[in-house]
This record gives structure tokens, C-alpha cells and sequence, in this order.
């Protein structure tokens, strides 16, 4: 169980109290790759807000432990954090506020190796990976792909900067690589549809 206040780790704790075993807590991200790797948890619940950067303690946590369920436990719902978190291996997204019955079975289910998406964001979520360039597609990077998206949801260079961790510049340099490789002479052309699109089955959402 991996988040910045002790008073959330001790919550979580008294809530799966009779569905799991707590094998460790840590407080920061060097604390979360040592316990991950040190006890190889089923389980790891992770607080986005902790020292060092919850999506880096999830990258990192899944190299450690591949063989972890990772929950990603979010403040706010925030459809680009649920990307980065499923890109950096986590099955679930947790949003503020979720209380302790729907927590316990949140954990079940990942520990039964489910994916958990809370049902509110669905539909978001099937959005924005409906707009995102195809994966498939060799000319771009993980990173020049995760900007790309990042850009067609309306988010500011300095805005990813700031999501990201890295510096405007770096944000720029990306995009001017992306128009190379796109073939594209402005951002605007850039930040076009590309036109794909999805078929879904008329199956309910599930929590």
C-alpha cells in the first residue's frame, strides 16, 4: 500500500481488513520499489499524490513486481491520469471519495486479475482512445504517441510539461518531431482526427 499520509494508508487498511493481508506500506516512491520488490505483493495500491510521482511509482512498481495487480488511488477523476496509469501498467483506477465497500471490491477483483474502471469514466475513457493515433503506427514513440493524445484532448505545452515532468522545451521538440514524422506543416493540421474508429458491443459497464 503505497500513499503520501499514513492516516490513508491506515484507512485503506482497517477497510480491507477482512479481504486482504497488508504485507507492506510505503510512504514515497524509493520506499514503494524496495517493499514491491521485497515482498512481491498480489495487490498494490498506489496514491497518485506521493513524493516522487505516483505514475513513476506505477511504472516502476510493475518492473519490480510483475506480478502485482496495480490500483492507481486518484483525488480527483481525470481521464488523462487513467491513460498514463494504464500505459504504466496499473488495471485499476480508484477516484476520490469511493468508500470502503466498493474499495474491498475493487481489490477482490484484482486480485482476481480483473480490470477496474470506474463506470463514470467509460465512456471518456472509450473516447479519447477512439482519437488517439493508432498504436500500431511505427513513425512515433511511446512518448511522441502519449503527446499527441495529450494534445488532441486539448491540453498546453505547458501543461504536459507539467503532467509529464519534463521541461516545455522537451514538450516543443516532441511536437516538432511528431509534424516531421505526421507530414504536417502546422500544429493545427496536427492536432486533426485521424479518423478511426471503434465498433463496441452493447455489453453494460461494470464498476
Amino acid at each position: 500500500m503505497i500513499a503520501d499520509h499514513a492516516p490513508t494508508r491506515l484507512g485503506a487498511g482497517m477497510a480491507l481488513a477482512d479481504v486482504a493481508v497488508i504485507c507492506a506500506e510505503a510512504g514515497n516512491v524509493e520506499e514503494a520499489i524496495a517493499e514491491a520488490a521485497r515482498t512481491q505483493p498480489d495487490v498494490c495500491l498506489v496514491g497518485l499524490e506521493i513524493p516522487g510521482g505516483g505514475m513513476n511509482a506505477v511504472r516502476r512498481v510493475c518492473e519490480v513486481a510483475p506480478g502485482a495487480a496495480v490500483i492507481v488511488l486518484a483525488a480527483v477523476s481525470d481521464v488523462d491520469d487513467l491513460l498514463m496509469a494504464v500505459r504504466a501498467g496499473a488495471v485499476g483506477y480508484v477516484p476520490g471519495g469511493v468508500d470502503a465497500d466498493r474499495i474491498r471490491r475493487i481489490v477482490r477483483a484484482a486480485g482476481d486479475r480483473e480490470a477496474t474502471v470506474p463506470r463514470s469514466m467509460v465512456l471518456d475513457l472509450l473516447t479519447e482512445l477512439r482519437t488517439e493515433p493508432a498504436a500500431t503506427d511505427e513513425r512515433l514513440t511511446a512518448r511522441e504517441t502519449q503527446i499527441l493524445g495529450m494534445l488532441r484532448r486539448g491540453h498546453t505545452t505547458s501543461g504536459i510539461a507539467c503532467r509529464l515532468a519534463i521541461s516545455p522545451v522537451t514538450v516543443r521538440r516532441h511536437i516538432s518531431e511528431l509534424m516531421r514524422k505526421v507530414g504536417v506543416a502546422d500544429r493545427g493540421a496536427l492536432l486533426a482526427p485521424s479518423g478511426r474508429t471503434i465498433t463496441l458491443s452493447a455489453e453494460p459497464a461494470h464498476d
